[in-house]
């Protein structure tokens, strides 16, 4: 005799079965048990939708089967076995005899790899791990939620280290993977390319502020960065002068990481669009006014963003008026201290267009300041 258990809607329903019963008459116990109609409802095994119409041989090798069983809304990917609902869909852990055991195994086991220094064969490792686990996002019970939170964490921690590791091998070779790309619609002969920083710094009556500015003074000047013009480089200046009009593609290429983005972008009132994937993050702890006024920015996908050194976020998005969405998917605020505000006078953007981690409880706090 064997037992198959049926996770049903985050129940878990055991049926005493025989050697030689038919799948169909175990299935059709567990539907009387739930009132529901075998018709109506669909069962996987091992990533596969089970044929009721075939003798279930599996039982007979095993004392104890987990079967998840799903109502025929949801719809089941004909190549990869997951269950596709109505509007996302989502990776999906089959259940097996020791698919508990085995998942927090793995887990500890990832957990204790990222303390150590890893080279590329452990990350590759974790990689191909972490890609062929697939958790039950729905109908499953605390302890695979909770290992699904665990989980979700060690992706994020592991993403950050491998972009590290990615950056510091990549960078020996090409230093402008570490870049910002640009486009500025250019209506006159002058545009702001960055925050100047040519000022006079006795002004500021925040000694903090000032030190940020100083600190970000230092970093983004000819030094650190290549500045070219439509794939042409040019002398390094915080404005553009010239005659053209039109779209201009602006490169900036990063040769040290920063520290600080403080004020980086802000008043760059003509850039349209910017792209970010490839720009390092790891080491900067100040982000506040970093795209202040940039009024003309429709979107931001900040995705690729390590925010886990940040302290300051204030007025990190102010006055991007025309701001519709951004993607902040990747950030953690654990260790920031000052994010006032962060999206004053967004006043394009609404709650539903940010995408954001929702256990990110700072930030949660200012995206409901955002009108939906």
């Amino acid at each position: 005799m064997a037992q198959v258990v049926f996770n049903y809607e985050g129940q878990l329903i055991a049926i005493q079965c025989y050697k030689n019963d038919k799948m169909r008459d175990i299935c059709s116990k567990l539907s009387i048990k739930i009132n529901e109609n075998i018709n109506s409802l669909i069962f996987l095994y091992g990533g596969n939708k089970i044929n009721l119409d075939k003798i279930f041989n599996e039982i007979t090798k095993e004392n104890k089967i987990n079967v998840l069983v799903y109502k025929t809304e949801n719809e089941i990917c004909p190549k990869c076995g997951r269950i596709l609902d109505n509007r996302i869909i989502e990776d999906i852990l089959l259940l097996n005899n020791n698919t508990y055991y085995s998942l927090t195994g793995l887990i500890s086991q990832i957990e204790n790899m990222l303390k150590n220094n890893m080279n590329p064969n452990d990350i590759n490792y974790i990689n191909s791990q972490l890609k062929n686990i697939n958790l039950v996002l729905n109908n499953v019970n605390d302890d695979i939620k909770k290992m699904k939170n665990q989980l979700e964490q060690i992706k994020i921690n592991n993403n950050n280290i491998l972009k590290q590791n990615n950056f510091n091998e990549k960078n020996k070779l090409n230093e402008s993977k570490n870049q910002i790309i640009c486009v500025y619609k250019k209506d006159k002969d002058e545009i702001n390319l960055l925050h100047d920083y040519k000022i006079n710094l006795n002004d500021f009556f925040d000694d903090q502020k000032r030190e940020w500015y100083i600190e970000t003074k230092n970093e983004i000047n000819e030094k650190n960065i290549d500045i070219y013009i439509n794939d042409k480089k040019i002398k390094f200046d915080y404005r553009y002068k010239s005659n053209e009009r039109g779209d201009i593609k602006v490169k900036f290429i990063f040769h040290n990481l920063l520290t600080s983005t403080y004020y980086m972008l802000s008043y760059c009132s003509s850039l349209k669009s910017i792209d970010l994937s490839s720009f390092i993050t790891t080491n900067v702890n100040n982000m506040g006014c970093m795209f202040l006024n940039c009024y003309s920015l429709k979107s931001i996908d900040l995705s690729s963003f390590i925010t886990t050194n940040v302290n300051n976020m204030r007025y990190m998005f102010e006055g991007c008026s025309s701001l519709e969405s951004i993607d902040l998917s990747s950030f953690n605020t654990n260790n920031v201290k000052d994010m006032s505000g962060m999206f004053s006078r967004c006043f394009s953007l609404k709650k539903e267009n940010v995408e954001f981690n929702n256990s990110d409880k700072k930030l949660l706090n200012e995206i409901n300041k955002l009108k939906k």
